[in-house]
């Protein structure tokens, strides 16, 4: 059964009140795991003995001006493109793409994060450092399984060619298997290896170089709050979607949408499927995502990058009611 306790909580306060829970396990093969979790609530301010209790009702919604009559009223639409870098540990927004400024983690102790991409390829690969490797992987898909020395799960999961693996918990040393996938399960070994994570020179931790067929694309080190990322590339996803611009409620029907983005100069057009349902109120829709990852060590002399999207749509009530939007993302790294 679950654990539980009482606490007595004075209702003549206010109190802000929080729950914190750490859960830490081992498994039969003596692998360790853990989470967390937590629960806010404020309590306070009870009602007088004398006030009838009432079931709880929802507040009514209520609008600060007359809602519009939606035969008059065109509608009004916020076109979205939002970009955000999914590697780099965190620390890299589309604003602040930097390029690294050590190729090599030589900090001493062990880092904070270490990130490879699956290239695929053979033993041992174009790191200096020498280490246990077997066997050749080179298939589209694979299972890739990478357990720290200290029995830290880091990876665990089918890997496509080109993903990026961000990997937390890094201690001394990675025991790494490649696998085939058969059936969503591990399938025959392909590759195997061990090798240092440790940030001295004998390592050989350095940007781009490869251990069989994982490439080396990023490591952060600091302690604290304090950290310092040193990435190859920035794995940078574009969304571009729409809704309703807000304070507005006259429904639309989108009839058009496109969007070019990508490096200046060589920009990507694509027109959407148009969504099926009316946009409401309360709804948003994404037409797609754009995916560019950026070479921080050789931009090859691009280093601008611009992304647009424009959405046309018709008043659900009113069809002679148009109403369009623009947006735009544009950085510089």
């Amino acid at each position: 059964p679950a654990p539980s306790f009482d606490v007595v909580i004075d209702l003549t306060v206010v109190t802000n009140n929080v729950v914190f829970t750490t859960i830490t396990a081992n498994s039969e093969q003596g692998f360790f795991c853990g989470d967390s979790d937590f629960v806010t609530f404020v309590t306070g301010l009870a009602l007088p003995p004398n006030v009838p209790t009432r079931a709880p009702t929802s507040a009514p919604t209520i609008t600060p001006l007359p809602t519009p009559d939606p035969e008059t009223t065109a509608c009004q639409l916020q076109a979205i493109v939002s970009c955000d870098v999914t590697n780099a540990a965190g620390l890299f927004e589309c604003d602040n793409i930097v390029p690294p400024t050590s190729t090599q983690c030589l900090t001493g102790g062990v880092p904070r994060e270490l990130e490879f991409i699956y290239r695929g390829g053979s033993c041992p690969g174009s790191t200096s450092q020498p280490f246990a490797c077997n066997g050749i992987a080179d298939e589209d898909e694979v299972w890739i399984t990478i357990i720290s020395e200290n029995q830290n799960i880091l990876w665990n999961r089918i890997t496509t060619r080109g993903t990026f693996m961000d990997l937390r918990g890094i201690d001394n040393s990675v025991d790494v298997t490649i696998s085939t996938v058969e059936n969503g399960r591990v399938g025959q070994e392909l590759q195997s290896m061990v090798f240092n994570t440790t940030c001295v020179a004998s390592s050989g931790l350095r940007l781009k170089d490869t251990f069989g067929a994982l490439e080396l694309v990023e490591f952060t080190t600091g302690s604290g709050n304090s950290a310092v990322v040193n990435a190859a590339f920035a794995n940078v996803e574009i969304t571009y979607g729409v809704e309703l611009e807000r304070g507005t409620s006259t429904k639309a029907r989108v009839t058009s949408a496109s969007s070019i983005g990508g490096p200046v100069g060589s920009q990507t057009p694509t027109t959407y499927p148009l969504p099926a349902d009316i946009l409401g109120p309360r709804d948003s829709y994404v037409f797609g995502k754009q995916t560019e990852v950026i070479d921080l060590m050789n931009p090859g002399g691009v280093n601008s990058f611009s992304y647009a999207l424009a959405v046309s749509a018709l008043s659900a009530s009113n069809s002679n009611l148009p109403c369009s939007d623009t947006s735009l993302v544009e950085f510089t790294v």
